[in-house]
């Protein structure tokens, strides 16, 4: 019996070697047009407005007045005060998916102070040890899984994502707690409240985000500590030969990393809600993966991709209010997702190409 050639198939996804810089620019430009063509397109199926209409209410929305504006740039500074933390960790080769429940211990770590000592302590005390309880919070949180890893080389996709729901299920503990009647509001009104800066409540906010990118950028590229994460991350193998200690970096970064999504917290406490609760964050712990990922973990573009996450969630929160008896909040994140999928899908074909039968390419 003679034996059957194996036939080729009619399509494979081959690994690119490398793609030039200025060509990587130009996909990823091209894709955020057609994300952004296809948020419209989306809502003027949806709403019957004209493509240009959208497009002019997503603007609007966004840059109409000093309101919008800020809301904009604390929308966009907050996801990336998530995003910088994670990146330390994922360069790391580290895979935090817990930024969101870091996020909500280093909230509840800062609201302690507010309910218990928030009506007896002047602004001036009570602030500093809400920002470093809550920065001490989220890195305990990461560091639970994180030593877990390294005593035990537990997966630490799976531990950061459960610790996620032990601190919605702690804080809706502490909620029952406090408040008999579930309805926690303000917890203290007396201080606790980030101070405005020139006349801007949120100004500190963009201050911290700032601070962040730049001493984030420095930590990884200009500091031993940053290169020793790098070879972690790259080449444990030659990290044990070099002598680093694989146990002490991650901690530390794992540490790091959380700490900084738990100032995340802090400031949702102390500048936003005023409060905690279980939607606190509004989910941006995970939006801030893909942003951490899509940047690969450069501060310095992950300030471009929240702002361009920023404009479409505030664009699209605007058609939403103008709209209100057809659509719901809801259709605004489904414009993110949208806007994510073609982000996600832009650097899956700068990785891979498609080979016809034959050897015919797509996307040289």
């Amino acid at each position: 019996m003679k034996n059957e050639k194996t036939r080729e198939p009619l399509l494979r996804l081959a690994k690119r070697d490398t793609v030039s810089p200025a060509r990587a620019v130009a996909v990823r430009a091209a894709a955020i047009a057609l994300a952004l063509l296809f948020c419209g397109i989306f809502f003027v199926c949806v709403t019957d407005s004209s493509i240009t209409d959208v497009y002019a209410a997503m603007i609007s929305g966004t840059f109409r007045s000093s309101i919008t504006v800020n809301t904009f740039f604390k929308e966009a500074c907050m996801l990336l005060i998530i995003a910088v933390g994670l990146a330390p960790a994922f360069k790391m080769s580290f895979w935090n998916i817990g930024a969101q429940g870091q996020v909500l211990a280093g909230g509840m770590a800062a609201a302690m102070w507010l309910f218990y000592l928030g009506n007896n302590l002047p602004n001036a005390v009570i602030l500093p040890l809400m920002f470093v309880s809550a920065a001490v919070g989220g890195g305990i949180w990461a560091l639970i899984p994180a030593v877990f890893r390294v005593k035990f080389t537990t997966n630490e996709t799976l531990f950061t994502l459960m610790m996620n729901y032990i601190a919605i299920q702690l804080i809706k503990f502490l909620r029952i707690t406090w408040s008999p009647i579930h309805a926690l509001g303000m917890i203290s009104r007396k201080s606790g409240t980030l101070p405005a800066l020139f006349g801007n409540a949120n100004a500190l906010i963009y201050v911290i985000a700032a601070l962040a990118v730049i001493l984030m950028y420095v930590y990884m590229n200009k500091t031993k500590h940053g290169y020793e994460i790098s070879v972690i991350g790259e080449a444990p193998n030659t990290a044990r030969y070099a002598g680093i200690s694989e146990f002490r970096v991650i901690i530390r970064t794992a540490f790091i990393s959380g700490a900084v999504c738990g100032i995340a917290g802090f400031l949702y406490v102390s500048a936003i809600d005023h409060t905690i609760s279980e939607t606190m964050g509004g989910g941006y712990g995970f939006t801030a993966v893909i942003v951490a990922w899509l940047a690969k973990f450069n501060p310095i573009f992950m300030t471009l991709i929240s702002m361009l996450i920023s404009f479409v969630r505030t664009g699209s929160s605007e058609i939403v209010s103008r709209n209100t008896t057809t659509l719901d909040s809801s259709i605004a994140n489904i414009n993110i997702g949208i806007f994510l999928f073609f982000m996600l899908g832009c650097e899956f074909f700068l990785n891979y190409k498609v080979v016809f039968r034959g050897g015919k390419e797509t996307g040289k």
